[in-house]
């Protein structure tokens, strides 16, 4: 980081967790877009204020900022590091509001940089987390004062599509659903959006009840979503007693979401085996053991099962388990959605009576 007293030819690092990594943001205060390297702060956590001025809500389009403060050596909070120009960093002051003082900080790379933190000396009523906990505590002590939000509150100062959010022309929308599906997941992969693959899978239960877990997609092609599930699991009989589930894909970091129903069909025998024998030994070890969701009263005889199913995996390498299937979920309708940070967002829908008809396409209101 370079001295603040410096010429007019400085280049200074600026690190941004927040509202200055919008390009919307970065046009208004600097007249360009900013080249950024993802960075972290160890040592702080994010919490959120409300702001005030008008300018400051317009260019970053919501009232509710995000405020670092110290917290616990491994905690970290991540973000980007721009190179600004004296100017720009000025612009950036002007920019955040009196909550803000701009310091000196070293990041997670080794690289000096400025940052805005809470300042110590604001007026009180900043939003915090509420740790339930310790407030009953406190209330039990008899002493001691609240915490400043209640959980409604620290819930409705979160920020929500901080970052860049992504382009999405449906009039531009490819003829198949799986060939869009398809570029969203290869670009949330590629923006490092963690278990990009990783899908709710939402069923009905026995009692007519909704369900729900998290599951890996397994594959997608021109039939459907793949994903594997033990037989006597409660997803394997639910699926058995209802064929009908719905698959949701979220990627925060570009404000998109994927929804999907449709009828779910089981593969052969021999395909449900191929998919387990392509899994790690642990993993099949875990199908094995056939007890998901069962209620378990000693840690250590989980483990003393789990331990005797390796052994015998590591004893028959082609040995599966005949409960394990491999199933498709033939869709009937999904929907890509893209969110837009004044709340209008871009919905199209997929539809079709039946896997043998053509795709129609739909917009949806917001």
């Amino acid at each position: 980081m370079s001295d603040p007293t410096a010429s007019p030819q400085t280049v200074h690092l600026l690190f941004s967790y927040g509202t200055l990594q919008s390009p919307e943001v970065q046009l208004s205060r600097f007249g360009r877009l900013l080249d950024g390297t993802p960075d972290a702060l160890p040592g702080h956590r994010t919490t959120t204020i409300r702001i005030s001025d008008p300018a400051v809500i317009r260019a970053g389009g919501t009232d509710r900022h995000p405020l670092l403060v110290a917290a616990e050596p491994e905690d970290a909070v991540e973000g980007q590091v721009f190179a600004v120009s004296d100017t720009e960093l000025a612009a950036a002051d002007a920019y955040e509001v009196d909550d803000y003082a701009r310091v000196a900080v070293t990041l997670r790379s080794g690289k000096h940089a400025w940052v805005y933190l809470g300042r110590t000396d604001r007026a009180p009523g900043t939003l915090d987390v509420p740790d339930p906990e310790e407030r009953r505590g406190t209330a039990e002590a008899g002493g001691g004062t609240e915490r400043p939000a209640s959980v409604r509150e620290w819930l409705r100062g979160l920020e929500v599509f901080a970052g860049p959010l992504a382009d999405f022309d449906p009039a531009g929308a490819p003829a198949e659903p799986v060939d869009l599906f398809l570029s969203w997941l290869r670009e949330a992969v590629a923006a490092g959006v963690p278990d990009a693959h990783a899908m709710t899978l939402s069923t009905l239960a026995e009692d007519g009840g909704p369900d729900a877990r998290v599951l890996i997609l397994k594959n997608v092609d021109g039939d459907g979503w793949q994903f594997a599930v033990h037989a006597a699991s409660p997803k394997g009989r639910q699926l058995a007693h209802r064929p009908y589930a719905a698959l949701t894909f979220y990627w925060p970091l570009h404000g998109r979401q994927v929804r999907i129903r449709g009828v779910v069909e089981p593969a052969s025998p021999e395909q449900s085996a191929a998919d387990l024998l392509a899994r790690a030994p642990s993993a099949r070890a875990e199908v094995l053991l056939g007890r998901q969701s069962e209620h378990l009263e000693d840690l250590e005889d989980r483990d003393r099962a789990f331990n005797a199913a390796l052994a015998r995996i590591e004893a028959e390498p082609a040995l599966v388990s005949q409960e394990w299937t491999l199933c498709t979920l033939v869709p009937a309708r999904i929907e890509f959605w893209q969110a837009d940070k004044g709340r209008l967002h871009n919905r199209l829908r997929y539809e079709r009576p039946d896997r043998h008809s053509a795709w129609e396409r739909h917009l949806l209101w917001p």
